[in-house]
């Protein structure tokens, strides 16, 4: 009979090469070093995992669960108020950009290095949906070219995450969250968002 893995390998797994790909990036890193870095077997590795992109498809996943967890978190409170949710929306990106270890987003990121790939797909879908969200709360918010309204939103929090990850970027998330709140037309925020 087959050796069981314990309860959390595949959480382990992905910690480690959730660590490892934030640091050095998805194509820097291959399978072995997963392997050594997590002190679990190769053979382990590909039970959970076939394949590298199924890895790296997974790490997305857990990501793009917490990023609507987070979003739904933050946007419940304002349900009625579509203008609110998009500055709170930037607040959240805000917040990820001012990470000590940011450096740049995942999906971002992803999609660059795999344009045409599962892994750049997977990335596109999320951000697809994101921007599909926010072109959503544009609408509700009753602007006169709510199109207009969202390409500018989306164009904000792509340079905050583009700003952000180089030198000298250390002030995009407080920037872009400002920009928001004045093209939805509500106040500026008064404190930095922690």
């Amino acid at each position: 009979m087959a050796r069981q893995p314990a309860p959390d390998t595949r959480d382990r797994i992905l910690d480690t090469a959730a660590r490892l790909f934030g640091t050095h990036g998805v194509r820097a890193i291959g399978m072995q070093r997963i392997v050594d870095e997590c002190g679990c077997g190769k053979n382990l590795l590909y039970r959970e995992f076939p394949s590298k992109d199924d890895l790296v498809v997974a790490h997305l996943a857990g990501l793009r669960a917490t990023w609507l967890a987070q979003v739904d978190q933050v946007t419940a409170p304002l349900a009625d108020d579509p203008a609110a949710r998009l500055v709170a929306i930037a607040e959240l990106a805000a917040r990820q950009v001012r990470e000590p270890d940011y450096r740049g987003c995942a999906f971002r990121n992803c999609f660059t290095e795999f344009p045409h790939h599962r892994v750049g797909e997977f990335a596109a879908e999320h951000l697809a949906d994101v921007r599909g969200h926010i072109a959503d709360l544009a609408r509700r918010t009753g602007a006169t070219r709510p199109d207009l309204l969202a390409d500018r939103i989306w164009l904000v929090i792509e340079g905050m995450y583009a700003s952000a990850a180089h030198p000298g970027g250390e002030s995009a998330g407080e920037v872009a969250v400002a920009l928001v709140a004045e093209l939805v037309g509500a106040p500026p925020p008064t404190t930095r968002p922690t």
